[in-house]
Protein backbone atom coordinates (compact mmCIF):
# COMPACT_ATOMS: atom_id res chain seq x y z
CA UNK A 1 0.00 0.00 0.00
CA UNK A 2 1.21 3.77 -0.93
CA UNK A 3 -0.38 6.44 0.54
CA UNK A 4 -0.67 9.75 -1.49
CA UNK A 5 -1.57 13.47 0.74
CA UNK A 6 -3.08 16.10 -0.87
CA UNK A 7 -3.97 19.38 0.78
CA UNK A 8 -6.60 21.52 -0.94
CA UNK A 9 -9.56 23.69 -0.22
CA UNK A 10 -11.72 22.33 -3.57
CA UNK A 11 -13.56 25.24 -3.47
CA UNK A 12 -15.24 23.64 -5.06
CA UNK A 13 -13.74 20.74 -7.35
CA UNK A 14 -13.64 20.84 -10.62
CA UNK A 15 -11.61 19.26 -14.02
CA UNK A 16 -8.32 20.64 -12.81
CA UNK A 17 -8.69 18.96 -9.88
CA UNK A 18 -9.43 15.57 -11.23
CA UNK A 19 -5.85 16.38 -13.75
CA UNK A 20 -4.24 17.27 -10.44
CA UNK A 21 -5.46 13.58 -8.67
CA UNK A 22 -5.06 11.67 -11.65
CA UNK A 23 -1.54 12.40 -12.79
CA UNK A 24 -0.35 12.32 -9.08
CA UNK A 25 -1.24 8.84 -8.54
CA UNK A 26 0.10 8.12 -12.05
CA UNK A 27 3.44 9.53 -10.95
CA UNK A 28 3.80 8.00 -7.23
CA UNK A 29 1.97 5.02 -7.82
CA UNK A 30 -0.45 5.35 -4.43
CA UNK A 31 -3.13 3.42 -4.23
CA UNK A 32 -4.69 4.90 -1.40
CA UNK A 33 -5.62 8.94 -0.81
CA UNK A 34 -6.13 11.38 2.36
CA UNK A 35 -7.23 14.77 1.62
CA UNK A 36 -6.55 17.48 4.36
CA UNK A 37 -9.52 20.12 3.17
CA UNK A 38 -10.30 23.18 4.80
CA UNK A 39 -13.17 23.88 6.52
CA UNK A 40 -15.97 26.13 5.92
CA UNK A 41 -13.58 29.49 5.77
CA UNK A 42 -10.60 29.45 3.46
CA UNK A 43 -7.07 30.75 3.05
CA UNK A 44 -7.94 33.74 1.54
CA UNK A 45 -10.23 34.79 4.63
CA UNK A 46 -13.57 33.99 2.68
CA UNK A 47 -16.01 31.23 3.45
CA UNK A 48 -16.63 28.51 0.94
CA UNK A 49 -18.94 28.13 -1.96
CA UNK A 50 -20.10 25.00 -0.01
CA UNK A 51 -20.22 23.77 3.24
CA UNK A 52 -17.10 21.45 4.22
CA UNK A 53 -19.56 18.24 3.97
CA UNK A 54 -20.43 18.80 0.74
CA UNK A 55 -16.97 19.52 -0.46
CA UNK A 56 -15.99 16.51 1.09
CA UNK A 57 -18.56 14.42 -0.90
CA UNK A 58 -17.22 15.98 -3.88
CA UNK A 59 -13.95 14.48 -2.98
CA UNK A 60 -14.93 11.16 -2.14
CA UNK A 61 -17.03 10.77 -5.29
CA UNK A 62 -14.37 12.12 -7.25
CA UNK A 63 -11.88 9.21 -6.24
CA UNK A 64 -10.30 10.25 -3.36
CA UNK A 65 -10.39 8.16 -0.55
CA UNK A 66 -10.29 9.70 3.18
CA UNK A 67 -10.85 13.73 3.91
CA UNK A 68 -9.63 15.17 6.72
CA UNK A 69 -10.90 18.44 8.18
CA UNK A 70 -7.63 20.93 8.18
CA UNK A 71 -9.28 23.23 11.73
CA UNK A 72 -10.07 26.82 11.19
CA UNK A 73 -7.43 28.30 12.90
CA UNK A 74 -5.14 26.76 10.34
CA UNK A 75 -6.84 27.13 7.44
CA UNK A 76 -7.98 30.52 7.61
CA UNK A 77 -4.34 31.92 8.47
CA UNK A 78 -1.20 33.11 6.49
CA UNK A 79 0.31 30.67 4.25
CA UNK A 80 2.76 29.88 6.47
CA UNK A 81 0.33 28.18 9.64
CA UNK A 82 -2.04 26.76 6.70
CA UNK A 83 1.28 24.64 5.53
CA UNK A 84 2.49 24.04 8.52
CA UNK A 85 -1.21 23.27 9.96
CA UNK A 86 -1.95 20.69 7.25
CA UNK A 87 1.78 19.05 6.51
CA UNK A 88 1.50 18.41 10.52
CA UNK A 89 -1.47 16.70 10.12
CA UNK A 90 -0.06 14.25 7.03
CA UNK A 91 3.66 13.96 8.70
CA UNK A 92 2.00 12.69 12.31
CA UNK A 93 -0.15 10.23 10.66
CA UNK A 94 3.17 7.99 9.82
CA UNK A 95 1.41 6.02 6.91
CA UNK A 96 1.79 9.10 4.03
CA UNK A 97 4.24 7.96 1.65
CA UNK A 98 3.89 11.46 -1.07
CA UNK A 99 2.54 14.79 -0.95
CA UNK A 100 1.62 15.96 -4.45
CA UNK A 101 1.15 19.88 -5.09
CA UNK A 102 -0.01 21.91 -7.74
CA UNK A 103 2.43 24.99 -8.63
CA UNK A 104 3.20 27.19 -11.44
CA UNK A 105 6.68 26.17 -11.60
CA UNK A 106 6.32 22.58 -11.85
CA UNK A 107 10.27 22.34 -10.72
CA UNK A 108 10.75 20.85 -7.70
CA UNK A 109 14.11 21.45 -6.94
CA UNK A 110 13.98 25.36 -7.38
CA UNK A 111 10.99 25.22 -4.89
CA UNK A 112 13.90 23.24 -2.38
CA UNK A 113 16.46 25.65 -2.74
CA UNK A 114 14.20 28.83 -2.17
CA UNK A 115 12.80 26.46 0.80
CA UNK A 116 16.22 25.80 2.24
CA UNK A 117 16.91 29.76 2.10
CA UNK A 118 13.97 30.77 3.87
CA UNK A 119 14.21 28.08 6.27
CA UNK A 120 17.79 28.90 7.38
CA UNK A 121 17.57 32.75 7.11
CA UNK A 122 21.32 33.31 6.02
CA UNK A 123 22.43 36.67 7.93
CA UNK A 124 22.49 38.13 4.39
CA UNK A 125 18.89 37.80 3.53
CA UNK A 126 17.72 38.88 6.76
CA UNK A 127 19.32 41.86 6.32
CA UNK A 128 17.75 42.38 3.10
CA UNK A 129 14.20 41.69 4.23
CA UNK A 130 14.66 44.22 6.87
CA UNK A 131 15.67 46.71 4.76
CA UNK A 132 12.66 45.91 2.47
CA UNK A 133 10.01 45.54 5.15
CA UNK A 134 11.27 49.23 6.48
CA UNK A 135 9.85 50.79 2.92
CA UNK A 136 6.09 49.76 4.72
CA UNK A 137 5.16 47.00 2.32
CA UNK A 138 3.80 43.71 2.60
CA UNK A 139 6.21 41.10 4.54
CA UNK A 140 5.15 38.79 1.30
CA UNK A 141 6.22 41.65 -1.59
CA UNK A 142 9.20 42.21 1.04
CA UNK A 143 10.24 38.57 1.08
CA UNK A 144 9.92 38.35 -2.40
CA UNK A 145 12.23 41.22 -3.31
CA UNK A 146 14.72 40.18 -0.58
CA UNK A 147 14.55 36.72 -1.78
CA UNK A 148 15.03 38.22 -5.40
CA UNK A 149 17.90 40.14 -4.59
CA UNK A 150 19.87 37.32 -2.44
CA UNK A 151 19.31 35.17 -5.15
CA UNK A 152 21.14 37.30 -7.70
CA UNK A 153 23.92 38.49 -5.61
CA UNK A 154 24.74 34.67 -4.44
CA UNK A 155 24.17 33.40 -8.07
CA UNK A 156 22.61 30.52 -6.63
CA UNK A 157 19.54 29.97 -8.66
CA UNK A 158 17.51 32.02 -11.66
CA UNK A 159 14.75 32.88 -10.61
CA UNK A 160 11.61 33.50 -12.58
CA UNK A 161 10.03 37.08 -11.86
CA UNK A 162 6.89 35.80 -10.72
CA UNK A 163 8.09 32.86 -8.39
CA UNK A 164 7.04 33.95 -5.27
CA UNK A 165 4.49 36.26 -6.75
CA UNK A 166 2.18 32.85 -7.80
CA UNK A 167 -0.02 31.81 -5.12
CA UNK A 168 0.32 27.75 -5.64
CA UNK A 169 4.44 28.30 -5.78
CA UNK A 170 4.06 30.63 -2.64
CA UNK A 171 2.02 27.44 -0.66
CA UNK A 172 4.24 24.94 -2.35
CA UNK A 173 7.34 26.54 -0.86
CA UNK A 174 5.68 26.39 2.48
CA UNK A 175 4.64 22.81 2.55
CA UNK A 176 8.68 22.45 1.94
CA UNK A 177 9.19 24.16 4.57
CA UNK A 178 7.02 22.67 6.70
CA UNK A 179 8.36 19.40 5.54
CA UNK A 180 12.00 20.22 6.64
CA UNK A 181 10.94 21.84 10.15
CA UNK A 182 9.12 18.51 10.92
CA UNK A 183 12.12 16.19 9.69
CA UNK A 184 9.45 14.36 7.54
CA UNK A 185 10.06 11.09 5.73
CA UNK A 186 7.23 12.38 3.20
CA UNK A 187 8.46 12.57 -0.31
CA UNK A 188 6.92 15.71 -2.37
CA UNK A 189 6.49 16.03 -5.66
CA UNK A 190 4.69 19.08 -7.90
CA UNK A 191 2.66 19.12 -11.02
CA UNK A 192 2.82 22.73 -13.01
CA UNK A 193 -0.80 23.59 -13.49
CA UNK A 194 -2.06 23.65 -17.03
CA UNK A 195 -3.62 26.14 -19.19
CA UNK A 196 -5.42 28.29 -16.37
CA UNK A 197 -3.46 30.06 -13.66
CA UNK A 198 -4.99 30.58 -9.95
CA UNK A 199 -6.52 33.99 -10.19
CA UNK A 200 -7.38 33.45 -13.98
CA UNK A 201 -10.97 34.11 -14.57
CA UNK A 202 -10.86 32.69 -18.11
CA UNK A 203 -12.42 29.44 -19.10
CA UNK A 204 -10.10 27.39 -21.68
CA UNK A 205 -12.12 24.67 -23.06
CA UNK A 206 -12.78 21.94 -20.07
CA UNK A 207 -10.09 23.28 -17.66
CA UNK A 208 -10.47 26.82 -15.78
CA UNK A 209 -9.71 27.74 -12.19
CA UNK A 210 -11.74 27.78 -8.96
CA UNK A 211 -11.48 31.66 -9.03
CA UNK A 212 -13.17 31.75 -12.36
CA UNK A 213 -15.99 29.42 -11.38
CA UNK A 214 -16.83 31.25 -8.35
CA UNK A 215 -16.78 34.63 -10.98
CA UNK A 216 -19.30 33.19 -12.80
CA UNK A 217 -21.30 31.80 -10.02
CA UNK A 218 -21.31 35.02 -8.45
CA UNK A 219 -23.49 36.39 -11.39
CA UNK A 220 -24.78 33.90 -14.08
CA UNK A 221 -26.69 30.97 -11.22
CA UNK A 222 -29.49 30.78 -14.66
CA UNK A 223 -26.58 29.99 -16.96
CA UNK A 224 -25.69 27.15 -15.03
CA UNK A 225 -25.20 24.50 -17.21
CA UNK A 226 -22.10 26.36 -18.50
CA UNK A 227 -20.10 24.73 -15.90
CA UNK A 228 -20.34 21.23 -17.30
CA UNK A 229 -17.44 21.91 -19.43
CA UNK A 230 -15.06 22.58 -16.41
CA UNK A 231 -16.49 20.30 -13.29
CA UNK A 232 -16.45 16.78 -13.31
CA UNK A 233 -20.18 15.31 -13.36
CA UNK A 234 -20.21 14.04 -9.68
CA UNK A 235 -18.92 17.18 -8.55
CA UNK A 236 -21.58 19.24 -10.61
CA UNK A 237 -24.65 17.52 -9.66
CA UNK A 238 -23.77 17.68 -5.80
CA UNK A 239 -23.02 21.76 -6.48
CA UNK A 240 -26.47 21.82 -8.44
CA UNK A 241 -28.42 19.57 -5.45
CA UNK A 242 -26.50 23.27 -3.23
CA UNK A 243 -28.20 25.67 -5.40
CA UNK A 244 -31.70 24.17 -5.38
CA UNK A 245 -31.52 23.40 -1.95
CA UNK A 246 -30.63 26.84 -1.38
CA UNK A 247 -27.28 26.10 0.50
CA UNK A 248 -24.86 27.92 -1.46
CA UNK A 249 -23.40 29.24 -3.64
CA UNK A 250 -22.10 31.17 -0.37
CA UNK A 251 -19.50 34.45 -1.09
CA UNK A 252 -17.85 36.89 1.36
CA UNK A 253 -20.20 39.92 0.86
CA UNK A 254 -23.16 37.74 2.97
CA UNK A 255 -21.21 37.92 5.83
CA UNK A 256 -21.67 41.92 5.08
CA UNK A 257 -24.12 42.59 8.07
CA UNK A 258 -22.18 40.04 10.79
CA UNK A 259 -19.20 41.74 10.60
CA UNK A 260 -20.70 44.99 10.81
CA UNK A 261 -22.36 43.84 13.86
CA UNK A 262 -19.41 42.48 14.96
CA UNK A 263 -17.05 45.54 14.16
CA UNK A 264 -19.74 48.37 15.47
CA UNK A 265 -19.81 46.70 18.95
CA UNK A 266 -16.25 45.80 19.15
CA UNK A 267 -14.02 48.24 21.31
CA UNK A 268 -10.56 49.02 20.09
CA UNK A 269 -9.66 47.18 22.86
CA UNK A 270 -11.60 44.20 22.04
CA UNK A 271 -9.96 44.32 18.35
CA UNK A 272 -6.71 44.45 19.68
CA UNK A 273 -6.80 40.82 21.26
CA UNK A 274 -7.85 39.51 17.66
CA UNK A 275 -5.05 37.55 15.72
CA UNK A 276 -3.04 39.86 13.51
CA UNK A 277 -4.38 43.10 14.33
CA UNK A 278 -1.42 45.29 15.37
CA UNK A 279 0.20 48.56 14.33
CA UNK A 280 -3.22 50.49 15.39
CA UNK A 281 -5.41 48.71 13.18
CA UNK A 282 -7.71 48.47 15.61
CA UNK A 283 -8.46 52.05 15.40
CA UNK A 284 -8.53 51.86 11.76
CA UNK A 285 -11.08 49.05 11.54
CA UNK A 286 -13.05 51.18 14.15
CA UNK A 287 -13.31 54.27 11.95
CA UNK A 288 -13.77 52.34 8.77
CA UNK A 289 -16.63 50.29 10.07
CA UNK A 290 -18.22 53.56 11.06
CA UNK A 291 -17.89 55.31 7.98
CA UNK A 292 -18.71 52.71 5.41
CA UNK A 293 -21.77 51.26 3.96
CA UNK A 294 -20.79 48.08 2.59
CA UNK A 295 -18.47 45.02 2.61
CA UNK A 296 -16.08 46.25 -0.48
CA UNK A 297 -15.78 49.91 0.81
CA UNK A 298 -14.83 48.75 4.62
CA UNK A 299 -11.66 46.61 2.80
CA UNK A 300 -10.89 49.46 0.88
CA UNK A 301 -11.11 52.05 4.02
CA UNK A 302 -8.86 49.63 5.62
CA UNK A 303 -6.44 48.63 3.08
CA UNK A 304 -2.43 49.74 3.44
CA UNK A 305 0.70 49.19 1.64
CA UNK A 306 1.27 46.78 4.67
CA UNK A 307 -2.29 44.84 4.65
CA UNK A 308 -3.41 43.63 1.25
CA UNK A 309 -7.21 42.56 0.64
CA UNK A 310 -6.55 38.89 1.55
CA UNK A 311 -4.70 39.50 4.97
CA UNK A 312 -7.74 42.02 5.81
CA UNK A 313 -10.05 39.64 5.00
CA UNK A 314 -8.73 37.15 7.24
CA UNK A 315 -8.59 39.70 10.17
CA UNK A 316 -12.52 39.91 9.46
CA UNK A 317 -12.92 36.32 9.74
CA UNK A 318 -10.74 36.18 12.93
CA UNK A 319 -12.68 38.89 14.46
CA UNK A 320 -15.77 37.16 13.53
CA UNK A 321 -15.10 34.22 15.17
CA UNK A 322 -12.80 35.47 17.99
CA UNK A 323 -9.51 34.20 16.96
CA UNK A 324 -7.20 35.20 19.50
CA UNK A 325 -3.22 36.51 19.44
CA UNK A 326 -3.79 34.23 22.78
CA UNK A 327 -5.13 31.31 20.31
CA UNK A 328 -2.32 31.50 18.42
CA UNK A 329 0.60 31.72 20.73
CA UNK A 330 -1.17 28.49 22.22
CA UNK A 331 -0.98 26.45 19.33
CA UNK A 332 2.52 27.48 18.21
CA UNK A 333 3.75 25.86 21.44
CA UNK A 334 2.75 22.35 19.79
CA UNK A 335 1.62 21.98 15.75
CA UNK A 336 0.84 18.31 16.38
CA UNK A 337 -2.68 17.54 15.86
CA UNK A 338 -5.04 16.57 18.95
CA UNK A 339 -7.86 15.01 16.72
CA UNK A 340 -8.51 13.72 13.21
CA UNK A 341 -11.70 15.16 12.34
CA UNK A 342 -13.10 12.60 9.57
CA UNK A 343 -15.59 14.39 6.81
CA UNK A 344 -15.46 11.14 4.72
CA UNK A 345 -14.12 8.10 3.54
CA UNK A 346 -14.84 5.32 0.70
CA UNK A 347 -14.27 1.88 1.33
CA UNK A 348 -10.46 1.97 1.17
CA UNK A 349 -10.80 5.10 2.96
CA UNK A 350 -11.54 2.42 5.72
CA UNK A 351 -8.24 0.62 5.20
CA UNK A 352 -6.53 3.95 5.98
CA UNK A 353 -8.46 4.59 9.28
CA UNK A 354 -7.34 1.54 10.36
CA UNK A 355 -3.73 1.63 9.65
CA UNK A 356 -4.11 5.18 11.33
CA UNK A 357 -4.98 3.51 14.76
CA UNK A 358 -2.12 1.48 14.39
CA UNK A 359 0.58 3.72 13.48
CA UNK A 360 -0.43 7.00 16.12
CA UNK A 361 -2.10 7.42 18.90
CA UNK A 362 -4.85 10.33 18.59
CA UNK A 363 -8.22 10.72 18.46
CA UNK A 364 -10.37 10.12 15.56
CA UNK A 365 -13.65 11.70 15.29
CA UNK A 366 -17.05 10.83 13.20
CA UNK A 367 -19.48 11.62 15.84
CA UNK A 368 -18.50 14.77 17.49
CA UNK A 369 -21.29 13.63 20.46
CA UNK A 370 -18.82 11.18 21.57
CA UNK A 371 -15.44 13.32 21.85
CA UNK A 372 -14.85 15.02 24.78
CA UNK A 373 -10.96 16.77 24.71
CA UNK A 374 -8.97 16.91 27.90
CA UNK A 375 -6.65 18.83 25.80
CA UNK A 376 -6.49 22.43 26.37
CA UNK A 377 -5.36 22.94 22.54
CA UNK A 378 -7.76 20.03 21.08
CA UNK A 379 -10.89 22.09 23.02
CA UNK A 380 -9.72 25.65 21.81
CA UNK A 381 -9.45 24.05 18.00
CA UNK A 382 -12.62 22.41 17.93
CA UNK A 383 -14.65 25.38 19.87
CA UNK A 384 -13.21 27.26 17.05
CA UNK A 385 -14.22 24.89 14.02
CA UNK A 386 -17.85 24.82 15.90
CA UNK A 387 -18.09 28.37 16.25
CA UNK A 388 -17.25 28.55 12.40
CA UNK A 389 -19.87 26.20 11.39
CA UNK A 390 -22.74 27.84 13.88
CA UNK A 391 -21.75 31.13 11.69
CA UNK A 392 -21.52 29.97 8.11
CA UNK A 393 -25.28 28.11 8.95
CA UNK A 394 -26.25 31.16 9.21
CA UNK A 395 -25.05 32.38 5.35
CA UNK A 396 -27.63 29.65 3.79
CA UNK A 397 -30.03 30.91 1.85
CA UNK A 398 -32.46 28.29 3.03
CA UNK A 399 -34.37 29.73 6.45
CA UNK A 400 -35.01 26.43 7.33
CA UNK A 401 -31.12 25.07 7.81
CA UNK A 402 -30.33 28.31 9.65
CA UNK A 403 -29.74 26.28 12.54
CA UNK A 404 -26.77 25.85 14.82
CA UNK A 405 -24.63 22.35 16.22
CA UNK A 406 -24.61 21.23 12.36
CA UNK A 407 -21.05 19.94 14.11
CA UNK A 408 -22.86 17.75 16.50
CA UNK A 409 -25.16 16.03 13.68
CA UNK A 410 -23.60 15.77 10.51
CA UNK A 411 -21.74 12.64 9.70
CA UNK A 412 -18.69 11.77 7.94
CA UNK A 413 -19.89 11.06 3.89
CA UNK A 414 -19.25 7.51 3.40
CA UNK A 415 -19.62 5.71 -0.02
CA UNK A 416 -18.51 2.18 -0.36
CA UNK A 417 -19.50 1.61 -4.12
Amino acid sequence: MKILGIIAEYNPFHNGHKYHLNKSLKITGATHTIAVMSGNFLQRGEPALFDKWERAKMCIKEGLDLVIELPTIYACNSAEFFAKGSISILNFLNIVDYICFGSESGKIENLKNIADILCDEPKEYKLLLKKYLNTGITFPKARELALKEYLKQFSILNMKEDVLNSPNNILAIEYLKALKQLNSSIKPITIERIKADYNSDKFYENICSATAIRKFLLNNLDKIDTLKNVIPENSFEILIDNILKSKGPIFIHDLEQIIFYKLRTASPNDLKQIHDINEGLENRLKKACLISNSLKELIDNIKTKRYALTRIQRILINSLINITKSDIELIKKDFQPKYLRILGFSKKGTDIIKMIKKSCDIPIITNLKQYYPQDKIAKRILEIDIISSDIYSLLYKNKSMKRGSYDYIKKPYIDFK
